[in-house]
């Protein structure tokens, strides 16, 4: 396609993984910019989803230019919410470590809102042990409304930013059926996305994905009896038994419950992510 060629403004690996990102409806090539030596490229969470991220940002040498190819990028894309994330190892910052492409976000109007601990798994930990408390249903063969309603109050408290921002101003059913439509867009089984139920109480849900843990939760009435533990046993155990080697995961440094739950099943912190937030006025 001749459109590809606003492609070829990115190296590779970066024009494969938009290619690739192409093919799965989830960029555009007229999502892509590039100019005075900063390119970047926005990125749907899922196919039919409207763009959210900004992606494959290389702000160039010059922050003063490359925040005015973000701020011209986000005048003709017509967004209303854009997150940019930076991802470090533990112990570095973005002001220090990513001087220009932090200096570029916050003068084209980002601001850096939450920090989230960046996890992982690898082969040989072992396996966190099932307690063995809760049986699980396959979310994708349970009625939907009762998933909406599961994540509804799962949302109810959470310690999480970004359910905690979209409950704020889109409501909870919002958030929960965009949640809903991401994690089943996901690469993963359809048995992997489990409700876990106490008799038959659900408890809570957990999420896996090709790679990682991608959402978990338990609902209020369930919370300080640590069925968190057992979830995210169930979880990685899915994916240890498909035969993964590392299974990566991210909580919100603030959410202490769910990061020591990770810390307990043997996942290590990896670096931490930075996550950035611009919002139309």
């Amino acid at each position: 396609m001749e459109a590809f060629t606003l492609f070829d403004q990115f190296p590779e690996p970066a024009r494969s993984q938009l290619v690739a990102a192409f093919d799965e409806g989830r960029t555009r090539p007229e999502w892509c910019f590039a100019g005075g030596g900063a390119r970047l490229a926005y990125w749907a969470p899922f196919a039919g989803s409207e763009p959210l991220i900004t992606w494959q940002f290389d702000p160039g040498p010059d922050p003063v230019v490359a925040a005015g190819l973000l701020r011209d990028s986000l005048r003709a894309m017509g967004l209303t919410k854009v997150i940019h994330d930076i991802s470090l190892k533990p112990g570095l910052t973005p002001a220090v470590d990513r001087a220009v492409e932090h200096e570029a976000l916050t003068l084209a109007g980002f601001a850096m809102e939450v920090e989230r601990l960046m996890l992982e798994w690898a082969a040989g930990t072992g396996v966190p042990a099932d307690p063995g408390r809760l049986t699980y249903r396959p979310a994708r063969r349970m009625d939907f409304a009762e998933v909406i309603d599961l994540l509804v109050r799962v949302s109810d408290g959470s310690l999480d930013y970004d359910t905690q921002v979209e409950v704020a101003t889109m409501g909870a059913e919002h958030e929960a059926r965009w949640m809903y439509d991401d994690l089943v867009s996901r690469k993963a089984k359809p048995d992997w996305f489990v409700i876990g139920y106490l008799g038959d109480s659900p408890v809570g849900l957990v999420a896996p994905d090709d790679h990682s843990i991608a959402y978990i939760g338990v609902v209020p009435e369930h919370r300080g009896r640590g069925y968190v533990n057992d979830l995210l046993a169930r979880g990685t155990a899915t994916l240890a038994e498909a035969g993964l080697q590392r299974i990566v995961a991210a909580t919100d440094v603030a959410n202490v419950p769910t990061a020591q739950a990770f810390l307990r099943a043997g996942y290590s912190e990896v670096g931490r992510l930075f996550r950035y937030y611009w919002r139309a006025s």
